[in-house]
């Protein structure tokens, strides 16, 4: 009996103390104590905010404007003090049976007070600037569109996040005597930056909106590629999408990367087929006003005809039968690997994931047909290209025949600091010399020709264009799209610009002046 008492004992001992073990290790334990206090604290989110998008300059393109909301401790005294400045009834009754911290949309009367803390939240638009390169997000925040959505991860993972931690009883309320701690992590001013200008921008938007037709205007340095502006008309409010999901006119369509009827701007390209070819510029024929190619009759834009002209006077005025005899000259061949060279019927890359439309480029045996090489020798029939691949063209021409790839990256901002990104290879496509006698071509289009609407104080090269699509509106008219495409200044080409206006009829009536506009404010 004594024994089995002892036993009893012993083993009663033995547990005391391995429990009072257990105790003092359960007390010592990181992970415990991390989770007691856990226990013990509320987080609340105050705001993510998705990672800068800058200008070349620095200049913010989003988070420009703020919201004010106030981080609320649900006590009586201040809930009653809130009140005037909430004018959400329904947002104001969902808060007042709740115990934890929340956060109130207030109007910018509101003031910090004994549990009231105030932030100001970026709204992540603030009009429509380059709106259809940005692009918008949903409502989850994730990028939908454009930049918003190529660069959707890294803008996802950049920015700010602000907390707020609050200390609570076992019942969810923030403890009187203890402080809240504002928790901050990232930096609001990581993330993307343009090549875009935000004046320049500016001001292809501005001289697109005054015009009563749809359109778009790219403007892009010649010698890099990068596209300072990047317009479309119309315009649209990112934050106010679905409004724009059922309207005719195609608001949420950028304009500036989609693929259109291209007309005798396409002229410049079969020139250069010519000139490479050697066929010399001083080459002549006689225009009699229309062209009967195989029984199928092609008018000129000048009904009387021009007579004899030279490819520069031909470009100038903008002859049709010139260019077919040109491109009869030429041949398809040499026609169409001047066009795949200059990137006609390929899309482009401006950054990752964010593309141009291809447009369409006619195939070698759809140019069998002798009167679909007629349409393509002054850009009509099968051929489409973007406003894009047009500037590209034009660039090639004032950068002495290297053409640049078009890019919209200029850097991002990481750690808050600037990382550049990788330049893009330039393609010699046609030579110097040709490169030159085209421009010289472009020039006299402008001072003597059909694009004298374009000419600017510092002198201006380009070529007009009034593309027939085959398609009629309500009334019965054909739609006719309008372009010029250009370069300034003459003398030493910096800038390539071209503008499309969406049945704009006219590339010298409408299309032009808009040019002159454009380049005349970049230039002041």
């Amino acid at each position: 009996m004594e024994k089995r008492i002892v036993a009893v004992f012993s083993a009663a001992v033995l547990l005391l103390f391995g429990s009072v073990w257990r105790i003092a290790s359960l007390a010592q334990s990181s992970d415990l104590a991390a989770a007691a206090v856990q226990q013990s604290t509320y987080l609340l989110q105050i705001y993510h905010s998705r990672g800068m998008i800058y200008d070349r300059n620095g200049q913010p393109l989003v988070n420009q404007t703020f919201r004010t909301v106030a981080a609320v401790d649900p006590s009586a005294e201040g809930m009653l003090a809130l009140r005037p400045y909430c004018s959400d009834e329904e947002e104001w009754q969902s808060r007042l049976a709740q115990r934890r911290p929340f956060l109130l949309t207030v109007d910018e009367r509101a003031q910090e007070k004994e549990g009231i803390r105030l932030f100001s939240v970026p709204q992540r638009f603030d009009g429509s600037l380059a709106a259809h390169l940005i692009g918008y997000v949903d409502g989850a925040g994730q990028g939908q569109s454009g930049i918003e959505r190529a660069w959707d991860s890294f803008l996802a993972d950049a920015g700010e996040t602000v907390s707020v931690r609050y200390r609570i009883d076992a019942l969810g309320r923030p403890l009187p005597e203890e402080a809240e701690q504002i928790l901050l992590e990232g930096s609001a001013s990581d993330g993307v930056v343009l090549t875009l200008d935000r004046t320049v921008q500016k001001a292809c938007e501005a001289a697109l909106a005054q015009l009563a037709v749809n359109g778009a205007a790219v403007v892009m340095d010649v010698h890099t590629g990068e596209i300072l502006a990047m317009a479309s008309t119309p315009i649209f409010d990112p934050q106010k999408v679905a409004d724009y999901l059922d309207r005719s006119d195609g608001p949420l369509i950028n304009r500036a990367l989609s693929a259109w009827a291209v007309g005798s701007s396409f002229k410049l390209l079969v020139a250069a087929a010519a000139l490479e070819a050697g066929v010399s510029p001083q080459t002549v024929f006689c225009c009699e006003g229309y062209e009967d190619v195989e029984g199928q009759i092609f008018r000129c834009n000048l009904l009387s005809g021009h007579g004899e002209l030279t490819m520069k006077e031909a470009v100038a005025q903008s002859c049709n039968c010139y260019f077919i005899r040109l491109a009869q000259t030429v041949g398809t061949e040499a026609l169409l690997q001047m066009a795949q060279r200059f990137g006609f019927g390929r899309e482009d890359q401006l950054c990752q994931d964010l593309f141009s439309a291809a447009g369409t480029l006619p195939s070698w045996e759809q140019l069998q047909n002798p009167a679909e090489l007629a349409n393509f020798s002054f850009g009509q029939g099968y051929l489409t290209a973007t406003p894009i691949q047009i500037c590209k063209m034009v660039s090639a021409i004032a950068a002495g025949g290297e053409m640049p790839q078009p890019q919209v990256i200029a850097g991002t901002v990481e750690d808050s600091r600037f990382l550049s990104a990788d330049r893009f290879s330039k393609n010699r496509v046609i030579s110097r010399e040709t490169a030159r006698q085209l421009l010289e071509m472009m020039c006299f289009a402008v001072t003597d020709g059909t694009g004298q609407q374009a000419q600017i104080f510092s002198g201006a090269a380009g070529k007009t264009a009034s593309a027939q699509t085959g398609q009629y509106d309500s009334e019965g008219n054909e739609i006719v799209h309008a372009w010029f495409a250009g370069c300034f200044p003459a003398s030493s080409p910096q800038y390539a610009l071209v503008v499309f206006l969406e049945n704009g009829q006219s590339g010298n009536r409408t299309a032009a002046p808009v040019f002159a506009q454009i380049a005349g404010k970049i230039l002041k």
